[in-house]
């Protein structure tokens, strides 16, 4: 599949005050493009000043977005007329192929347990009791209560009973429509997915619901964090597909949200992001992620969905970014029977996982077959066949909004707190059926990652400084390198190159490239008629002239 861009650029300007890039003289400029900070949430940073040399993000602007075929020709021609002495990467659309959902059997997907009868029917909470996540078991200790958490998806359906209690609309943003309030206007077409956002928000901090489902019954909240304050960020109409700018520009929102991206509020600093959204890498989505991680703040994202497809599988089921960068925790699924969410049902929904690296910071929560809020059957529709990695992030996020609920305050407001949030997951979770390959660390068992004795352990090492610093962030395709024969890029040019290889690369159709770097990811070794049957392969893509020029074919 080609990459498909909108006319818009994102340029990383190196080592200039910020005083001077929008002034008379200034170092970037790109002929019919405005220039406007890509977040000036940025500047609200207590480290920001505006007088001192350092890296800065725009975003251009043409007079008219259209459709740019050639994205990455585009990027190019911006970046060699400053002789590439700045980064510019492409506003491509990160677009997935939309997943049959299954064989559906009365409410529930048959393809994956519980494999129940319909009359008997299954809690629409199963997920939240003591034998699952233990949510419920929490209730007395921690509800998220005083916890602010970014809600990066397709917004919010006002009028649905399980709307957040504490869910603050005001002081979101839709990045996609550009305009305030949020709103998910449930509007219907090709690769559309409306209501996903109200679905997510109810496993995340969902308020109190009566619901039934054949003989079964639930009652109480269905948010694993109900209390929670949450701050809906609407950054597309559906899960499959989203720009580069506006994941971007919703990260760097929960720096300040205050409703209006121009005049971002640090007193609403989010401690908490919840995604269940992904796509290619993305050299500013790495830098957004850095921020994030230097100022405290836990992202949580679905590490994806594919389709099972037998040899080809290898090639189509690692984790989608920004999940699989090393400062963002990995959620994964975990079906009922507490089995990884993996199927070798030919052309079945599935989770993604791996490469190795990534699986050392993941970890798995319940999916599919859990609550699925109905936006367009208000005030209290649902379904059970609720499924994909988006179901198993939400719980994920809420459980560490509940442990920095308690812990917080002992921690410092920056990476330290991130990692120890980290650790209280990965030392806590269940291992009944160990599987770090899918399964990342276990699953997620709330009530011992609440655990008193636990979190001092882990606050004494964070005070020891014991607890290691996650390596930073950046577009790293080992594909590209082997290739080549080259080592990590030197210049902004070389990243320019290994980061739409990467794109192009992850996006294709071509099952035999893709599996080549998914080999390169675990370690791999090319021999010189690799390298040239491999470079021959990519040629093939439609590549940037730029990038033809480098691989030395036409």
């Amino acid at each position: 599949m080609a990459l498909k861009g909108n006319g818009q650029l994102l340029v990383k300007v190196r080592n200039q005050p910020f005083a001077v890039v929008f002034s008379a003289t200034q170092p970037f400029a790109i002929p019919g493009y405005s220039l406007e900070p890509l977040s000036t949430a940025l500047q609200t940073r207590p480290q920001f000043t505006a007088a001192v040399a350092a890296d800065h993000w725009l975003l251009a602007k043409p007079a008219t977005l259209a459709d740019d075929l050639a994205p990455w020709d585009t990027a190019h021609a911006a970046a060699s007329a400053h002789n590439y002495a700045h980064y510019v990467e492409p506003d491509i659309l990160h677009e997935r192929s939309t997943i049959p959902p299954g064989k559906l059997d009365h409410g529930l997907n048959g393809d994956w347990p519980p494999f129940v009868d319909a009359t008997d029917g299954i809690s629409p909470g199963w997920h939240l009791g003591a034998n699952f996540t233990g949510f419920e078991s929490v209730r007395g200790l921690a509800t998220g209560k005083g916890v602010r958490i970014a809600h990066l998806d397709t917004g919010y359906t006002p009028g649905h009973a399980s709307k957040p209690r504490n869910l603050r609309p005001g002081l979101g943003y839709d990045y996609w429509d550009k305009k305030k309030d949020p709103i998910d206007p449930g509007e219907r077409g090709v690769l559309d997915q409306p209501g996903h956002g109200t679905a997510t928000l109810a496993l995340l901090a969902g308020n109190a619901m009566d619901l039934t489902f054949g003989l079964q019954h639930f009652k109480g909240d269905i948010g694993g964090a109900p209390d929670a304050e949450v701050i809906p960020i609407r950054i597309s109409p559906s899960v499959v597909h989203v720009y580069t700018s506006t994941m971007a520009r919703g990260l760097y929102d929960a720096l300040g949200p205050s409703g209006d991206p121009d005049k971002p509020d640090p007193s609403n600093r989010c401690e908490v992001v919840s995604i269940s959204h992904g796509g290619l890498p993305s050299q500013s989505w790495a830098d957004a992620v850095n921020t994030l991680y230097d100022d405290g703040i836990v992202i949580v994202a679905a590490s994806g969905d594919s389709y099972q497809l037998e040899v080809a599988d290898l090639a189509t089921h690692f984790t989608v970014y920004p999940s699989a960068f090393n400062r963002v925790l990995t959620a994964v699924g975990a079906t009922f029977d507490k089995q990884p969410y993996a199927t070798d049902k030919f052309g079945r929904m599935q989770g993604c996982w791996g490469p190795e690296t990534v699986m050392e910071k993941a970890v798995a929560a319940y999916t599919p077959n859990v609550v699925w809020m109905k936006f367009d059957d208000c005030p209290a529709g649902f379904e059970m066949d609720g499924g994909g990695t988006s179901s198993s992030t939400p719980q994920v996020a809420a459980a560490c909004a509940l442990w920095l609920e308690l812990f917080r305050e002992q921690l410092p407001s920056d990476w330290t707190r991130v990692e120890a949030c980290r650790l209280a997951l990965f030392d806590s979770v269940d291992h009944t059926h160990p599987n770090k390959a899918q399964l990342g660390w276990g699953i997620l068992s709330v009530p011992k990652m609440l655990d008193g004795g636990l979190a001092t352990e882990i606050i004494a090492k964070a005070k020891s400084g014991q607890l290691d610093r996650s390596a930073q962030d950046s577009v790293s395709f080992p594909f590209w390198r082997l290739l080549m024969g080259i080592g990590p890029p030197q210049s902004d040019e070389e990243r320019m190159y290994e980061t739409e290889v990467a794109q192009v690369v992850l996006e294709s159709d071509n099952m035999e490239l893709r599996a080549a770097a998914a080999e390169a990811a675990a370690g791999s070794v090319f021999s010189a008629a690799e390298q040239a049957h491999y470079r021959s392969l990519l040629a093939q893509e439609e590549i940037s002239s730029p990038l033809r020029k480098k691989i030395g074919l036409p």
